[in-house]
């Protein structure tokens, strides 16, 4: 009689820890989202090989950075950025010229920078004149740029596996990241994200430690990164738009849009968070398209 009360007993007790494992895995497991594109507008295909879009909220206009004839390498000063409305119409399609190939793009206060091959270039937004231009030494290819709330600018060379760093007009080397050809680049608070060309990895790096981490896989090509209150959306220059979720570190990415077949590149994509807009540059499409961000 004892041996079949302790026996019950165990069992109860099994019971009732399988049943809080289980609990404690649904609070833990991952929520995962599905996000649903809807394209709103086009802009005119007058944008010749758009490369990067940003959006100024306190302007209310896009700039759209063009690179103009290939190769994309080639100092032609045929560059230009431009200036679209939030409807997709190009208000001033030369607003700034004098420059080769322009790639990444954004800004800080009243200036707006510009990668272009192996310089940055410094605007002044109120004018649209060139204020300076900071040479990279042995820079390759200079591709996407972002700005931290200090006013830092953190810029990928996309063929010489390297981040730049440009801080009170001086540049240095931020990180050597040989074999990753890193492009598409993101800057947070205590990280700097970027998306790997030719690997298809989706990597965070500690500000202060350097180290890395692994947000997703699978995206290969990748060009532009955008945040979403989920995770993050993240294009491939084929033409392709990729979810990871924050919630599933190391995941592969999900594929939420492919133009391949349209002939539509997918570059170095934007956002409108307010309205919950994605902006895409379809590079040789020379247009911009908008597409509505739905989460289920």
């Amino acid at each position: 009689m004892k041996t079949f009360k302790l026996l019950l007993l165990v069992s109860i007790i099994t019971l009732i820890s399988c049943k809080q494992h289980r609990k404690e895995a649904m609070v833990h497991a991952p929520i995962k989202t599905e996000i649903v594109l809807t394209k709103l507008w086009e802009s005119d295909t007058l944008l010749k090989t758009c490369e990067a879009v940003r959006y100024n909220k306190e302007k209310g206009v896009i700039y759209v950075s063009n690179i103009g004839n290939v190769p994309t390498d080639e100092k032609d000063n045929d560059g230009s950025v431009s200036i679209i409305n939030l409807d997709g119409e190009i208000l001033k399609k030369h607003w700034v010229t004098g420059i080769n190939a322009p790639k990444g793009l954004s800004f800080f206060n009243d200036k707006l920078f510009v990668t272009d091959i192996n310089e940055v270039v410094k605007i002044d937004i109120e004018t649209g004149s060139i204020e300076k231009k900071f040479g990279v030494e042995n820079a390759v290819f200079l591709n996407d740029l972002d700005i931290d709330k200090n006013g830092d600018v953190y810029f990928t060379d996309s063929r010489d596996s390297k981040v730049y760093k440009l801080t009170n007009d001086e540049v240095s080397l931020w990180l050597d990241m040989e074999g990753l050809n890193p492009n598409g680049i993101l800057v947070e608070e205590n990280r700097i994200l970027v998306v790997s060309f030719s690997k298809g990895d989706f990597i965070a790096i500690d500000k202060e430690t350097k180290q890395r981490s692994v947000i997703a896989t699978g995206i290969v090509g990748g060009d532009g990164i955008v945040a979403i209150k989920t995770g993050y959306i993240v294009s491939t220059w084929p033409g392709e738009l990729f979810f990871a979720d924050k919630n599933v570190p190391g995941h592969i990415a999900s594929k939420i849009l492919d133009t391949k077949d349209e002939k539509l590149n997918a570059a170095d994509i934007g956002i409108i968070p307010e309205k919950n807009i994605l902006l895409v540059p379809t590079f040789f499409g020379n247009m911009v398209a908008a597409y509505k961000i739905d989460y289920k």
